[in-house]
């Protein structure tokens, strides 16, 4: 699933991050073992061993100022374990959040 399709998924929120993709791929290691992550164009996307989507880490465009990175990430249904691993990711990378 690409960025842009994560994000017309109800179930998936977006954030902006003041990191790169490779800081922000080494802090959702650090706050989230056992990820299975999968390079495609438009970004990386992290799954659970049995294949549920977590998360989508994809590169902004030139230009986006201080924007360097976006996270698009799981926030439903609640009770998914895919939904908590994101929620950690989320918190994790809080501190690089670019509020709009």
């Amino acid at each position: 699933m690409s960025m842009e399709k994560a994000l017309e998924r109800p179930e998936f929120e977006s954030v902006d991050l003041d990191i790169d993709t490779d800081e922000t791929h080494r802090y959702i290691e650090e706050a989230m073992k056992g990820l299975a992550a999968s390079e495609a164009k438009d970004g990386v996307k992290y799954r659970t061993t049995d294949g549920m989507l977590v998360a989508v880490v994809g590169r902004r465009p030139t230009g986006s100022g201080n924007v360097k990175s976006k996270l698009a990430y799981r926030t439903a249904p609640a009770s998914e374990s895919a939904t908590r691993k994101a929620s950690k990711i989320h918190d994790a990378l809080r501190s690089h959040a670019i509020n709009a």
